[in-house]
């Protein structure tokens, strides 16, 4: 198979041409102020970069990603688009990495935005499906500014890949924070392990089939689920299915400690973006 074909089999979450919202960034692309946040998120808009990288092998694989160009991947996007990728491709429940498998990307899409970023700026990658929600991501790039530096802010909001469920607000009204959290849950699996990306993959060759294999046993047993006769037959919705009813208890969990109403969770559900804040500051 092609690299290219692997590699769109694999990518979890497609990386977003989508335009960003973005808070008072100047019209023109070009930075003459680089070390103004404004500055700085317009740059990461508008920016395309290509973010060479390996793939991570699962535990136990036959062959060295080092030594096999099967492995070899190249992502393009705008950085921030990279950056929400990473974040969500890398996301961890109650703070531990859920599958473990796409961490040298995000590795190399650190590294590739760090080295443009100007001096003395710290960019924050956030995304928080809802407030108090179980899952989640946030890592840096750059460090702190001191405490006594004149600091500007400014944040931007990416799309995560992920859509927000289109029945969320009718569900809430009529059924409360478990039926919600159902199709919020389902929502979120199917980002994170898009079905029809991982059932033609399963019927894949090494290294895509066993890594598709490996992110869904590490989903199941995360949710105290067995999938593994579902993707055995190669029935990937099942085995979401059954991932995202798991889910559903802790995120009915989260949505009730965090809002007071279904309807006031709605409006606080944030699946579909990740939020990035720039900070610059002067000496």
């Amino acid at each position: 198979m092609t690299a290219a074909a692997l590699d769109a089999c694999l990518c979890l979450l497609l990386i977003s041409a989508a335009a960003v919202t973005v808070t008072s960034v100047p019209a023109s692309p070009a930075v003459t102020h680089t070390d103004r946040a404004d500055a700085v998120a317009g740059t990461l808009a508008a920016t395309t970069a290509e973010v060479p990288y390996t793939l991570e092998p699962s535990p136990n694989a036959a062959t060295d990603p080092d030594t096999n160009p099967e492995f070899d991947r190249v992502a393009h996007g705008t950085l921030a688009s990279l950056l929400a990728d990473a974040a969500v491709r890398t996301v961890r429940v109650d703070g531990e990495a859920l599958t473990r498998t796409n961490a040298r990307f995000a590795t190399a899409v650190r590294e590739v935005v760090a080295d443009r970023l100007p001096p003395r700026t710290r960019v924050v990658v956030r995304w928080k499906p809802f407030p108090d929600a179980h899952l989640g991501r946030t890592f840096a790039v750059g460090d702190d500014p001191p405490q006594s530096a004149d600091v500007h802010a400014e944040t931007i909001r990416v799309p995560s890949g992920v859509d927000a469920p289109n029945t969320a607000h009718v569900t809430a009204e009529d059924e409360g924070h478990r039926a919600l959290a159902r199709v919020v849950s389902e929502s979120l699996v199917a980002g994170i392990l898009p079905p029809e990306k991982a059932r033609l993959a399963l019927g894949d060759d090494a290294p895509l089939d066993d890594l598709v294999r490996h992110r869904y046993r590490r989903a199941s047993a995360r949710y105290g689920v067995d999938t593994a006769a579902a993707i055995e037959r190669g029935d990937t919705r099942d085995a979401n299915r059954q991932i995202a009813a798991a889910m559903a208890d802790h995120v009915a969990a989260d949505l009730e400690r965090a809002s007071e109403s279904p309807a006031e969770a709605v409006e606080r559900l944030a699946l579909d973006s990740v939020e990035i804040s720039v900070r610059t500051w002067s000496p």
